[in-house]
């Protein structure tokens, strides 16, 4: 690991070879708060480590005064050599206590015994400070895509996330289980994660650059001042925006398993209107269309993934006004009187749900007071909020 000299402002900065864990970090002579940026989680995303890369070089060159500490951590290093998703298993999907539990007992594979290494690393660096942390995993798309980001939704993740000027995507972790940042946000962190663009398009590391002096400065690592290029950014970050809504949320999510032949039809890029009926990929079984209106969401062009497409719809600002209320006056403490629902008793942060007695717009009512549903068996629902959804 390589070892910049240390400018008067920054006493630790270090930018080690890219093929390294840690890709920078930073520690300010101030007191303040503690950021952790992970890249290439999935090995054909490398837009992620470019940016850190470039923004731990950018502090050291500039000298740039910095209060806390930031940390730069790359993912899956074995992929990233390759430029492939995953060589065995997707890392991003394997962030389960069980599965967590059976990798420290028994180290099968390559990407186990990344994920382990990395698991250490982040435990590590957390501990004693989860809950005062800021986490920013970084990610690109198969499809033409302006950045966005994704998140758990509580209310300190939706109010740092709007601060980033890109839109927000709320509901995927109904959809995806084992992420690395449902199982990080389990802990209290405030967790985002930040898409780029297109996985080869130059201007995706540049848009997570932004993205990044941004969230720096919103979090209080930075001054505003202290970056010269900072307004530019910015602007570049309004400009890619466009007029979409700030907010979005997952409708639905077209699952792709292996041998289904999956091929999404060419040209959709992320957030394109699509309407009920029509024609989106097609697989063994025929042409795939979509079920409703809304906006076609991680269409997928790459050989490897899970995910097909989802449709998301925007999320008007009062409704996410109303729910930060609702939460806040801990209205979810009266679910528990609604026909067909009772609060678990093995888990007080999860609400069971009788389908065959309680139907009217109880998703939606439930992801008004921050409960997103989990799973579904035997006609009852599972909906889980996390605990630390109003920790301030």
């Amino acid at each position: 690991m390589s070892r910049a000299a240390a400018p008067r402002n920054v006493p630790d900065v270090e930018i080690p070879a890219p093929a390294r864990r840690i890709v920078g970090r930073v520690r300010g002579t101030r007191p303040g708060p503690f950021v952790l940026v992970i890249a290439g989680l999935h090995g054909n995303e490398p837009a992620g480590v470019r940016a850190l890369e470039r923004l731990f070089d950018t502090i050291r060159k500039r000298d740039t005064p910095v209060r806390g500490e930031v940390i730069g951590l790359a993912g899956n290093l074995a992929a990233l050599a390759r430029g492939r998703r995953f060589l065995v298993r997707d890392l991003n999907r394997a962030w389960t206590r069980r599965r967590i539990a059976a990798v420290r007992a028994q180290q099968r594979d390559v990407e186990e015994a990344e994920q382990l290494e990395l698991l250490e690393l982040i435990e590590d660096v957390l501990r004693g400070r989860e809950s005062e942390s800021i986490i920013l995993d970084l990610h690109t798309t198969s499809s033409e895509s302006i950045p966005f980001c994704t998140l758990g939704d509580t209310i300190r993740n939706r109010e740092f996330a709007r601060r980033l000027e890109i839109p927000v995507v709320l509901g995927i972790e109904e959809q995806i289980h084992g992420a690395l940042l449902e199982f990080i946000g389990a802990r209290g962190p405030v967790t985002v994660g930040i898409e780029g663009g297109r996985h080869d398009d130059p201007a995706s590391a540049e848009y997570h650059e932004h993205v990044l002096w941004t969230a720096l400065i919103e979090a209080g690592c930075l001054d505003a001042v202290d970056v010269p290029d900072f307004e530019a950014r910015r602007e570049s970050l309004v400009r890619a925006r466009g007029g979409l809504a700030r907010f979005f949320e997952v409708r639905t999510r077209q699952a792709v398993t292996p041998g289904d032949g999956f091929a999404m039809r060419p040209g959709f890029r992320n957030f394109e209107p699509v309407m009920p009926g029509q024609p989106l990929a097609d697989d063994r079984r025929g042409t795939i269309v979509a079920p409703e209106a809304g906006r076609i969401f991680l269409p997928l062009y790459q050989e490897q993934g899970d995910d097909g497409f989802f449709i998301v719809r925007p999320i008007r600002e009062t409704w996410l006004r109303l729910s930060t209320l609702l939460r806040r006056l801990h209205v979810d403490a009266l679910a528990p009187l609604l026909p067909g629902v009772h609060r678990s008793r093995r888990r007080p942060d999860t609400l069971l749900v009788n389908r065959r007695i309680a139907r009217w717009q109880v998703t939606q009512l439930f992801h008004l007071l921050g409960y997103r549903k989990r799973r579904e068996a035997l006609g009852y629902g599972a909906f889980t909020r996390r605990r630390h959804d109003l920790k301030f």
